[in-house]
């Protein structure tokens, strides 16, 4: 199950990156749309990172057995970390949803705010955490990769695009 978990934080993650890497980008008035393309940019290239770390879980699952269930302790140090993170988070972004004002401002100055920041010391954290509960070679090596994945992805959504991009209209 922490796999599938695991994966699901992956996804959000990406995709509030890909929000955050936007943010503030584009001088429009109206951009719902660039919003929801960059949305949609961050979740696609989680899924690419998801699908090369499934890839190399499959290779240690196939080379090595011990090695894959280390793994699998790591995944469950990972969600108990990250869980809690993603539950404050997502806790914060839902009070957007009810729509008041005084509630979304509450919620960036006291969560969303200091936890961006946090962001990067709780992916390091959550994988040393996690090589720790399950010290095998393969898979503290997977947690260190991961983590520097995770901690530079917002960089790597920059990576090839303008610092204006989204607005010259497409042709």
């Amino acid at each position: 199950m922490s796999p599938w978990l695991l994966a699901l934080l992956v996804v959000v993650d990406g995709t509030l990156c890909g929000f955050r890497a936007a943010a503030g980008r584009n001088p429009r008035l109206f951009l719902r749309s660039y919003y929801l393309a960059s949305l949609g940019r961050g979740a696609g290239r989680s899924l690419v990172v998801l699908a090369v770390f499934a890839g190399a879980a499959l290779l240690v699952w196939e080379f090595s057995p011990e090695g894959f269930d280390a793994l699998l302790l790591a995944a469950d140090a990972m969600v108990q970390v990250y869980g809690v993170y993603a539950v404050v988070t997502l806790s914060a972004l839902g009070l957007y949803v009810i729509g008041h004002f005084d509630l979304g401002v509450l919620a960036t100055v006291l969560v969303l705010g200091p936890f961006t920041l946090a962001r990067p010391f709780v992916i390091i954290a959550g994988a040393a955490w996690a090589a720790g509960s399950a010290p095998h070679p393969l898979s503290v090596a997977l947690c260190v990769m991961s983590a520097v994945v995770m901690v530079s992805f917002e960089r790597l959504l920059d990576v090839g695009a303008p610092p204006w991009r989204g607005v010259l209209p497409e042709s």
